[in-house]
């Protein structure tokens, strides 16, 4: 998407439109031709973007109170404003457009903003552009080369801020060309954050982070490394670690409190005949499960692409979130069952396996409620399209799904299909707002879900997709699945 939002800009020379301010400076037909300079700042961070910064050179030419702009662009000067026309453009496979653009000049000084949108016919996306500038003097205009120029965008985790602690990562890479440091805080995108060289050998940047734990890695010249200085890691999923650095201190629910009762935390093998091989799982059973003489609710927490069971234990840090909150009261005990599938999105051989063989077998060895109003399903990005897949297709094992930040590539399912959808669970949908990976897909399902009529909670919120945003929203989904079951 960051590509028709630049194009956004520079084919249609969006510059020069602005949303107008409530105090008119221009007269009924003043001239403002000239040579107009622009710093634009692009919000696109709903398609996907990072935000963009551009300085922009133009003329403006004027006939009476009609303007007009290189490119097409055309205005009118009206009752003390500049109402400028747009016409949609074919981009991408989609169509962007613009709603109505107003400039406002106040002594040669030029302000405002305006809306864009950009549609495919099934997932559209919209942003906000602004602008700052002025009607550059003669003497300016004859020196200043027209055009556009990129700006860098500066990134708010580089600059001080109210909560933040400064941390200084520092990297020796000998020969290296270019070092970025790359994690949570840019959502793993590679190119966010530029290390810049102190010394022989030397990489160092600085940034501003919030308390709790962030994973991270650096890329030297392309190459995907993890912080050798540092000791503390979790798997990446991919045969690798990532590091991990905790600033401050983390939340207490996602640490182990010795003064609780604990729950007991099983991990076993199950031999799959539907796999034709061991596969491993874990089983979270509350504390006093053995003595309680109850039945329980059960949730079942999918992982990620090419994780295991051990990510909800090792990233998630399930364990302590249940045996914290059944301390303070705030869910009522239940049962959680962990299974790996590998890359599987939980269809084929390892959904047969769950659904037939893996939760079958949860019920004979375990005190399981029955009944699909005792049965959660949830799961973070492949196991997030996995808990809202399996809940759809068997609808009377799940009465409520809970996908977070869910990766719905509904074409990775051959036996689903949109037609005659129908789903009996209750569905919430989590998705972080800065999720470069997720968040389109989930504006999709969420746009099909309204074609569909299928009633549901789409909740988002700061963050990308990363176990520091799934960290921060699990008490939250911890909590509305005690409250379902407890119906």
């Amino acid at each position: 998407m960051n590509n028709k939002i630049r194009c956004l800009v520079s084919a249609l020379f969006a510059f020069s439109m602005l949303m107008g301010c409530s105090n008119n400076s221009i007269k009924e037909c003043d001239n403002v031709a000239g040579t107009w300079q622009l710093v634009v700042d692009i919000d696109d961070h709903s398609c996907n973007g990072l935000g963009q910064r551009f300085k922009q050179v133009f003329v403006v030419n004027q006939n009476q109170c009609q303007l007009s702009i290189d490119g097409g662009t055309t205005g009118t000067i009206s009752q003390g404003t500049i109402a400028w026309s747009l016409p949609s453009v074919q981009m991408d496979g989609g169509t962007l457009t613009y709603s109505s653009a107003y400039s406002e000049i106040s002594n040669k000084e030029i302000s405002g903003a305006y809306d864009w949108q950009w549609s495919n016919g099934g997932y559209s996306c919209s942003g906000v552009v602004s602008a700052a500038g002025h009607i550059l003097t003669e003497q300016q205009a004859a020196n200043a080369k027209l055009g556009e120029f990129a700006m860098q965008v500066e990134h708010p985790l580089l600059e001080p801020s109210e909560g933040a602690l400064a941390h200084t990562f520092t990297l020796e890479a000998k020969g290296a060309r270019q070092v970025y440091l790359a994690g949570e805080m840019s959502d793993w995108r590679s190119k966010v954050f530029v290390m810049q060289p102190s010394g022989a050998n030397r990489w160092s940047i600085t940034l501003y982070l919030k308390p709790g734990a962030w994973q991270y890695k650096f890329v030297i010249d392309g190459a995907w490394v993890a912080d050798q200085q540092n000791p503390q890691s979790v798997p990446d999923g991919h045969g690798g670690v990532n590091s991990v650095l905790v600033i401050g201190e983390e939340n207490p629910l996602l640490k182990a409190q010795l003064e609780i009762a604990h729950g007991n935390f099983v991990e076993a093998e199950f031999k799959s005949d539907k796999l034709n091989q061991i596969s491993p799982y874990a089983v979270y059973l509350p504390p006093n499960y053995q003595t309680s003489g109850i039945d329980y609710p059960v949730l079942v927490l999918l992982h990620g692409y090419g994780q295991d069971y051990k990510q909800w234990i090792v990233d998630g840090k399930i364990q302590h979130l249940m045996d914290n909150m059944i301390a303070d009261k705030s869910i009522e005990p239940f049962i959680v069952l962990m299974p790996s599938a590998g890359t599987s999105y939980y269809q084929g051989k390892h959904e047969s396996f769950i659904m037939q063989e893996l939760l079958p077998h949860l019920a004979e060895q375990y005190k399981v409620e029955s009944g699909s109003q005792y049965s959660a399903i949830s799961g973070t990005s492949m196991g997030g399209a996995g808990a809202f897949y399996l809940a759809h297709k068997y609808p009377k094992q799940f009465g409520l799904s809970l996908p977070l930040s869910g990766y719905f590539d509904m074409e990775m399912y051959p036996s689903f299909s949109w037609q005659n959808f129908t789903l009996d669970s209750e569905l919430v949908l989590y998705c972080g707002e800065d999720d470069s990976i997720s968040y389109l897909s989930n504006q999709r399902l969420v746009e099909q879900l309204n074609q569909q009529g299928v009633e549901f909670s789409y909740l988002t919120a700061e963050g990308g997709h990363t176990w520091r945003y799934w960290n921060s929203i699990s008490e939250q989904v911890l909590k509305q699945v005690s409250s379902f079951f407890a119906r």
